[in-house]
């Protein structure tokens, strides 16, 4: 057995084990969420590269709201407002399908409060189906930057609303910087 073995952090205790298995064994930044865009489980990868899930709250663990509120998150990817903007607009189809749901509306209120940006953005009103997108991200402490294709597993087995999401590295042939 390897000395370092990947590991998987959980919150969900319903989670399939082997979604978790999935993203502990993948090398890129891979975690699963829900339509509210709570981070559910992650691998440590994901923890380096994008924010350290297990020191926030629970009901912190929103990449909406990371995207807006976490500034050396949003410091570092370096397309923030293109993503940003695709982000919100993914967000409201799950809102708008789920309109009974109070927990929609206390996030969009409580994200407009805290964010100007957000509050700007979600007035725009757009509308955006999950697909492939692309995220560029400076490394903590360095001035080198990955580029990422986000791909989105969906509808695993019997939970139609979780995704493991998988950043993958874009291949250097196709990087601009």
């Amino acid at each position: 057995m390897p000395d370092t073995v990947p590991s998987i952090n959980t919150v969900s205790p319903d989670l399939n084990p082997q979604w978790r298995d999935i993203i502990s064994q993948l090398s890129y930044p891979s975690f699963i969420t829900n339509e509210r865009s709570e981070v559910l489980a992650w691998n440590d990868k994901a923890g380096e590269v994008l924010s350290d899930f297990g020191k926030q709250p629970a009901s912190e663990r929103i990449m909406l709201r990371l995207l807006f509120l976490d500034q050396g998150l949003r410091r570092r990817m370096l397309n923030w407002e293109e993503f940003a903007l695709y982000s919100v607009a993914v967000f409201r189809t799950y809102y708008d399908m789920h309109l009974h749901d109070p927990w929609y509306k206390d996030m969009v209120v409580k994200l407009c409060e805290d964010s100007m940006d957000f509050a700007d953005m979600w007035k725009l009103h757009n509308i955006q189906g999950k697909k492939v997108n692309r995220v560029v991200i400076q490394s903590l402490g360095t001035n080198q930057s990955v580029t990422y294709d986000i791909n989105s597993v969906a509808s695993l087995a019997d939970h139609p609303c979780l995704h493991i999401c998988i950043y993958t590295p874009v291949a250097e042939s196709l990087e601009s910087n």
